[in-house]
């Protein structure tokens, strides 16, 4: 396996050898949900992609150190900010329950998303409500410093003290001067000036004392205050969607550096949108496809991780039904192969020895930028391969022994497989579907086509397939 791994690096938008603060541990810090609706598919896309970069990571031999944090608290972007509305405080009072009753909920329903999406737990989910104390801290060194400034309606953060602002969105002090609305907040010296803290809301649900006045944080405030804290100011690898380069991510940067003096993250990485016929797939938009949407179709929630492998992460995926239709039959095709492994033994011995070469290949390419699709390429190469040596001659133990368990070790990546055998095993045949197998199999061997033709109709009415290979029949469910 190759030792070096290629990241597109946002902050110089160019591909760059990855190399890690610390030898041998990464610390990753991932945007986490804002908790106040169910996560829908775009929102999920993001933490597939931050699962597969852990996971190459992993395989590459490095400790991971993974921090996810739930905004349950502030997430008001420009817009939002003047309007004087918070996406929890919205849907707490439409729904006319507590904030907390909200953030709780959504909160389990993201996690329980990603368990059904086979995504390692991080290892700490930080709530931006629970890190008050370290948002203040942060703002009081960026007043110390002169990076801030106090206002009769809360705290800003001055983005001209900033010399380097912009630099990862492209979107400058100038830029946004030329391109300001008129429509801002009179209290900020610039329309670029963002919050660190707000004063200025009495019938805001959630507040706390500050030095500045009751209140409550900015969104951006919050991940530069979990992730210093957690990560201390030596993060390798910052995700995010394409859509948190501008303005949360620039801005993180800006309070963060000017906080520290150091450099915040060395690696920026942001996956691209999932959309559906070519618009972005958002909450706002009420397009609300969510893993129980996948699931009332008759998918399972693997096969939406399948379709997120099948893209690269920077490229946009255009979702369809027919597309996870595609997708179904790609997992169906490796749950046949799957068991045709079992079949001849795959699971009798604890195999240990993989095929290295067909290994290298795999993740020659999942270290050239995560590039997934390059690696179901090789996996779907390597399977097609067994099938027409399963079919051409006996396959001995060894064999199968060194096939499955190159699969499973590719699947430490894919996180796929696994779920598959799961299901393969699980499979209960009825009795009666059984005997309409057997009676079709004696149909076949008197010649009587027409009735092995009803039969099979009869069986695949109730729900069921069957498949004929050199070994016989096969019911599946």
């Amino acid at each position: 396996m190759s030792d070096s791994i290629v990241f597109y690096n946002s902050w110089s938008k160019k591909k760059e050898v990855f190399i890690a603060n610390t030898p041998g541990l990464v610390r990753i810090y991932n945007c986490g949900p804002t908790v106040y609706k169910r996560p829908h598919l775009g929102n999920l896309r993001r933490f597939l992609f931050a699962d597969i970069l852990r996971r190459t990571l992993e395989i590459y031999g490095f400790k991971v150190k993974e921090i996810t944090n739930i905004t349950d608290v502030g997430h008001l972007t420009q817009d939002e900010l003047e309007a004087g509305e918070d996406k929890l405080e919205k849907e707490a009072r439409t729904q006319k329950v507590t904030v907390k009753v909200i953030a709780d909920r959504e909160t389990k329903n993201f996690m329980d998303d990603l368990k059904a999406l086979n995504i390692q737990e991080a290892d700490n989910y930080p709530r931006a409500s629970e890190h008050i104390k370290e948002m203040i801290d942060l703002i009081k060194i960026l007043l110390d410093r002169g990076f801030a400034y106090e206002t009769k309606v809360g705290v800003f953060f001055a983005v001209d003290k900033f010399k380097s602002y912009g630099k990862l969105s492209g979107n400058t002090v100038d830029k946004l001067a030329a391109g300001a609305r008129l429509a801002v907040r009179k209290e900020k010296r610039q329309a670029a000036d963002f919050a660190l803290w707000l004063t200025d809301d009495p019938n805001h649900l959630q507040q706390w004392d500050a030095p500045w006045g009751r209140g409550y944080p900015g969104w951006h405030i919050e991940c530069s205050a979990m992730s210093l804290k957690y990560l201390d100011s030596k993060i390798d690898i910052h995700t995010g969607g394409e859509d948190n380069k501008f303005p949360h991510h620039e801005n993180e940067i800006a309070q963060s550096e000017a906080a520290t003096g150091k450099r915040f993250v060395n690696y920026w990485m942001h996956n691209a949108h999932l959309q559906i016929g070519r618009r972005k797939l958002a909450k706002s938009s009420g397009q609300q496809i969510t893993l129980d949407t996948v699931r009332d179709k008759g998918f399972s929630p693997l096969v939406f991780r399948w379709l997120v492998l099948s893209s690269h992460y920077r490229s946009k995926i255009d979702f369809s039904w027919e597309r996870m239709n595609e997708m179904q039959v790609n997992l169906d095709k490796i749950k046949t192969l799957l068991r045709r492994l079992i079949e001849n033994g795959a699971l009798d011995n604890n195999a240990q020895q993989i095929d290295t070469a067909v290994f290298e290949n795999f993740t020659q390419a999942l270290g050239d930028d995560l590039n997934t699709p390059g690696c179901l390429a090789v996996l779907n190469e390597y399977m097609a391969q067994t099938n027409r040596h399963l079919t051409e001659k006996a396959a001995q133990n060894g064999e199968i022994d060194l096939v499955y368990a190159t699969l499973m070790e590719m699947d430490r990546v894919l996180g796929v497989l696994t779920g598959l055998m799961k299901e393969i095993v699980n499979e209960v045949i009825p009795a009666a579907i059984t005997k309409l197998g057997e009676a079709r199999e004696q149909a076949r061997q008197q010649k009587d086509w027409t009735e092995a033709d009803r039969l099979k109709e009869e069986i695949i009415a109730a729900g069921f397939s069957i498949e004929d290979t050199k070994d016989g029949y096969r019911l599946l469910k």
